[in-house]
């Protein structure tokens, strides 16, 4: 591969990263400033609140298989780009409503899901085109992925924050202006995918998930995000909130330094992954990593002073990080190039789609438990979950020929 080969490929993975942390600044200033107007401004009450955050998660539930299916058919360039641009649009339009009159519940709950909407199309073309640019040296694109992904919503954390002082229609407006310059950003990628022969949904979704259950990692692997979405997701949306809210002296600033907190462990992770140049074994490396992070949901809720639980947090954020990096690089790796949007948007079902439940669950174990004894209950599922996992699937010592196909 020549030097101007290189410079490209470079270049062209800068830009998808450029619009890719945009996306997710966004993200970030949606988790702040939305619940934000829920609270402060239309006083939802607590059904309320949860009916709006539910809408961002349900789109993504039921459109992200079909999401898969359209990024699998379609030049990834151009439905990416016109994605973030409807994104844009969209924000923009809720900023002229807002600059005429105020904001009201049912507007939160239209942006709300179509939001998800988005959510759900973007994320398996986000995926797909990344295996693309970065087939090369996946593992180490994919962990730097996850890194933006996830640590850079602390930058949309510190602008959502903002809105008390400039206003919900200005944030609507920010919202738009960073949408915009990500649509810009991936429509200059010089690498695309060639449009496909449209075939038959339901027959593509079968053949997807029948190859992902027949495949000696790929199917585990699911299986094991989806424990991560339940347990960790639910532990780290519920217990953990509830129990920095039994510490002395707890207020929002608290909340806010543990989610920081908890990111710059992720980060730190990615950063020592990229740095030691990826990891040989990974999926033991994913089965230690889990297993290691179950045995924090032991120990957080027996901790009460604040210094030794933000180590924890820091701590579990780290193994986080690392659990999936390994596993959406392994997913990367092994799908077929037929239909590997789709496949991927199976990853995101089941983890994104264990979050619901492990809240729920969660929640109403805490209903009738104390929360150090809700922690011993699901640190012994993960735990037992993850050792029946690796064993059925024989997926500690299993040595396989990954595809990492991208054409």
């Amino acid at each position: 591969m020549n030097a101007t080969t290189r410079l490209h490929e470079t270049r062209d993975i800068g830009l998808f990263l450029t619009g890719s942390g945009l996306w997710f600044i966004c993200v970030g200033i949606q988790s702040i400033f939305l619940p934000w107007v829920l609270i402060s401004v239309l006083h939802a009450s607590p059904f309320q609140f949860g009916v709006a955050q539910m809408c961002l998660m349900l789109p993504v539930l039921a459109l992200v298989i079909y999401g898969g299916y359209l990024a699998d058919r379609h030049p990834l360039r151009r439905l990416l780009t016109r994605l973030y641009l409807i994104a844009a649009m969209v924000a923009l339009l809720f900023a002229a409503w807002c600059f005429q009159g105020s904001l009201s519940y049912p507007m939160v709950l239209i942006y709300s899901l179509l939001f998800g909407v988005l959510c759900a199309f973007c994320a398996p073309a986000r995926e797909a085109w990344l295996n693309v640019l970065g087939q090369r040296q996946l593992q180490k694109i994919v962990t730097i992925n996850i890194g933006i992904e996830f640590g850079i919503q602390v930058v949309g954390y510190a602008l959502g924050g903002l809105v008390s002082w400039i206003g919900v229609s200005v944030m609507f407006l920010l919202l738009a202006v960073l949408f915009l310059t990500a649509s810009v950003s991936v429509a200059r990628i010089s690498t695309t995918t060639l449009a496909k022969p449209q075939s038959d949904l339901l027959t593509e979704t079968r053949e997807a998930f029948r190859f992902s259950v027949n495949h000696p990692v790929i199917f585990p692997v699911l299986l094991l995000n989806g424990l991560i979405g339940v347990f960790f997701l639910g532990s780290y949306f519920v217990v953990m909130p509830l129990h920095l809210s039994q510490l002395p002296g707890y207020d929002a600033s608290l909340l806010a330094t543990a989610n920081i907190v908890f990111m710059v462990g992720l980060i730190a992770s990615i950063a020592t992954l990229v740095l030691a140049g990826g990891v040989q074994s990974k999926q033991r490396t994913l089965i230690v990593s889990c297993l290691l992070a179950s045995l924090v949901l032991v120990v957080m809720p027996c901790v009460f002073n604040r210094w030794l639980l933000l180590t924890l947090l820091f701590g579990w954020g780290f193994l986080g990080g690392i659990a999936l990096s390994m596993g959406q690089t392994l997913i990367q790796e092994n799908a077929p190039a037929r239909n590997k949007a789709q496949v991927l948007a199976l990853l995101m079902l089941f983890f994104m789609g264990g979050n619901p439940v492990g809240s729920l669950l969660l929640g109403t174990l805490l209903e009738y438990w104390e929360a150090t004894s809700v922690g011993v209950i699901t640190a012994t599922v993960m735990i037992l979950a993850i050792a029946a996992i690796s064993y059925i699937y024989k997926l500690w010592g299993s040595h396989y020929d990954h595809i990492n196909s991208a054409t």
